[in-house]
């Protein structure tokens, strides 16, 4: 006795097996914590707020600041703590660049 064969797929156009509907691929790293994503936004508009623009705010946050010893954006993720010391940081920078009036 035989076993009946099943079909195979049909072929698409070329003699190629039709693609998947699956269009998003499994990620096994761990997706950030409600408080996470809210440090993140935070402190992605306090940069935008301090730099005015798309470029300068996004490599202040991807680059290794030594006052803070770790990037602004992971130390911001990581605790309220973080966020803090990276707030205060631009708030300094602020202060800095503003011109001092004399009288």
């Amino acid at each position: 006795m035989s076993v009946p064969e099943t079909p195979a797929a049909p072929a698409a156009k070329g003699g190629r097996r039709p693609r998947s509907m699956n269009y998003r691929k499994s990620s096994t790293a761990p997706r950030p914590t409600p408080e996470q994503t809210r440090r993140q936004t935070d402190v992605i508009q306090s940069a935008w707020r301090h730099f005015g623009e798309p470029g300068p705010a996004i490599a202040f946050l991807n680059t290794r600041h030594a006052g803070l010893a770790a990037q602004p954006l992971h130390l911001a993720i990581e605790s309220d703590e973080g966020l803090g010391r990276v707030q205060q940081l631009l708030a300094d920078m602020a202060q800095r660049a503003a011109p001092t009036t004399r009288r």
